[in-house]
């Protein structure tokens, strides 16, 4: 790897310098200090969010954790170059509504957006929603089908793929109209919803959380089925809190007026994804969960620990970024405020009440939330596939590496280990308001032995680089273009649901979304794996052996999904549904930390 020069790696119970590595330890936790930020909230804000149960983060961020000058750059640049690009596209629609009169943005206009490529990628909501014909009189049955399943592939396989799981019984919002639901299904195949629920063949997506039992307008959730194959909708419910409300379910069948209620149902159900994947999916439980993982890291184990220099690169850039993000992002005004159908109260308040429960051997462990959600056998589910086999390979890197510097199965190693141990203690510890609280975190088993050690250290370094990479870099895909994806819908659902324009955001809250999302898919950190200089230099010898271990693992992962991917388009058949590739956790598409 081109490194010559080995740093110290020791364990504390085995250093010769331990008056030194104190020293240098406690001048670490005078820089790295965990606060419970208030994000600028009034009192009673920050009473009705409840704002302890955020995960705590850097009270200050030391020079070192800032970007590089090149780094900087390139960030400015990007965001730059969108916000002329959002500010030439207002200017040009003011001119146009000067010279020709006011005229309401339109879907049509949104596609027509990009239809110069040389200014802007079309991102793939829109891509589908031109090439299947949606809400085109002359759109055919196979491309309202492909439309449906591409609906149904996004709970899979978009940015909120944690929510889906099998279900065994009708919710009591759905059970007035499983007559309704049943008659003419396109998907359900004359077999009743009760036999598909006893065959395993039912899914669910449960949105309803979003609403925290407040006066909101949403509170959606929707069904789904295996129908040849692959998974489609059964039916969708806008707000379950009142079963009176009318069910929405696909036809192939009807003029575009007749199916529009069905298209505004999936547009509405898409923006309480979208509310949920911001607040949970991406700011909280990456960004603000690894935030606070950080820091303790850095109070409690020495620069010269084995499991500082594992741990250290997966954290680049997260703290300067999340910096940005509480400045730009969830302070007042910024883009959550002014972009987004929920506000930031909201928000925070969905993150304070996930995170009080959140759970270490529940929340943190992707085979026990695969496991626990009956979806191990659910087909298309790419993520799943994907996930499971870099989970993997990082295990086996973090134990060749730990067993390493704790010799094979010394389990009382690291229960001598005080940095480890100090480091387990402040991630448990309870979130206070006032200086000296910890991370909160429950469920995290004891550092009793190497296992329990190593299982922690996967899980967090699975978060820090696959569970973000999977719910960063889809974003422009997804939310680029507003009726695939909103952040922003105006009003209310509407009566009847048959005018797919009135709710669509304005150009101006588009063009803010798209110069966002470019930003925040940015890359600014090497993929997994391949660890910056820096971090190798720090490494002995061992430690970069077992580092090249990882690289090759990771390339064989990599040829396997991209032969995947080749067979899954080699074998569509134009007659019959498609199946979209999957490609976000290729290996070179996961970054090493959340530095975006």
């Amino acid at each position: 790897m081109g490194c010559t020069k080995s740093y110290p790696v020791v364990l504390p119970q085995n250093d010769d310098e331990k008056e030194s590595r104190r020293k240098k330890l406690q001048k670490a936790r005078s820089k790295y200090q965990l606060e419970q930020k208030t994000f600028q909230l009034t009192g009673p804000q920050q009473q009705l969010v409840n704002i302890v149960n955020v995960p705590p983060m850097l009270k200050s961020i030391p020079s070192e954790e800032k970007w590089s000058y090149i780094d900087t750059l390139r960030f400015a640049w990007t965001f730059f170059r969108y916000q002329i690009y959002q500010y030439w596209g207002c200017a040009l629609q003011w001119i146009c509504q000067c010279l020709f009169g006011h005229r309401r943005w339109t879907i049509d206009d949104m596609v027509n957006q990009f239809s110069c490529p040389s200014l802007i990628k079309e991102p793939k909501g829109c891509q589908v929603w031109r090439t299947e014909a949606i809400d085109k009189d002359d759109q055919r049955q196979l491309q309202r089908a492909q439309a449906d399943y591409w609906f149904a592939w996004e709970r899979l396989n978009g940015v909120t793929r944690n929510l889906i799981k099998q279900t065994k019984t009708i919710p009591v919002s759905f059970a007035p109209f499983i007559a309704n639901i049943e008659q003419d299904h396109p998907y359900l195949g004359n077999i009743s919803l009760i036999n598909h629920m006893e065959e395993g063949n039912v899914y669910i997506v449960d949105l309803s959380d979003v609403a925290l039992d407040e006066d909101t307008p949403l509170a959606p959730m929707a069904f789904f089925v295996i129908w040849n194959k692959k998974l489609m909708p059964i039916a969708i419910v806008l707000d379950k809190r009142k079963p009176a409300e009318k069910v929405y379910k696909p036809a192939l069948k009807g003029s575009a007026m007749e199916l529009r209620p069905w298209v505004n149902a999936r547009i509405w159900f898409g923006m309480a994804d979208a509310s949920y994947h911001e607040s949970i999916t991406h700011l909280g439980f990456t960004h603000l969960l690894m935030d606070g993982v950080s820091v303790c890291m850095h109070r409690n184990l020495s620069s010269r620990h084995p499991i500082y220099k594992l741990l250290r690169p997966h954290f680049q850039y997260l703290h300067a970024i999340n910096n940005d993000a509480i400045n730009d992002l969830i302070n007042p005004g910024g883009y959550v405020d002014r972009d987004m159908y929920f506000d930031r109260v909201h928000m925070l308040k969905l993150i304070a009440t996930h995170n009080k429960n959140w759970t270490y051997n529940i929340d943190a462990c992707i085979q026990t939330s695969l496991k626990k959600r009956g979806v191990m056998d659910l087909p298309g589910y790419f993520f799943r596939d994907d996930a499971l086999m870099i989970h993997s390979a990082i295990r086996t890197f973090v134990e060749e590496y730990a067993t390493h510097y704790y010799t094979k199965v010394d389990d009382q190693g690291v229960q001598l280990d005080e940095e480890i141990q100090a480091f387990r203690e402040e991630l448990t510890c309870k979130r206070t308001m006032i200086p000296g609280g910890g991370c909160g975190m429950n469920g995290l088993p004891d550092f009793t032995n190497i296992q329990n050690l190593v299982d922690v250290l996967t899980n967090f370094i699975y978060i820090s680089s696959v569970e973000h990479s999977a719910t960063n870099f889809p974003q422009y895909e997804q939310y680029g273009f507003p009726p695939n994806f909103p952040a922003l819908l105006r009003g209310l659902p509407m009566e009847g649901m048959t005018d797919l324009n009135i709710n669509m955001p304005t150009k101006k809250e588009m063009l803010s979304t798209i110069k966002i999302m470019k930003v925040l898919i940015l890359a600014l950190t090497n993929s997994l794996g391949n660890y910056e200089e820096v971090y190798l230099n720090e490494m002995d010898e061992d430690g970069r052996t077992f580092v090249q271990n990882f690289q090759k693992h990771l390339i064989e992962i990599e040829t396997h999904i991209n032969q995947r991917n080749a067979d899954l388009v080699a074998s569509n058949n134009p007659e019959q549904v498609q199946e979209y590739p999957y490609e976000w956790l290729r290996p070179t598409n996961v970054l090493n930390s959340i530095s975006n």
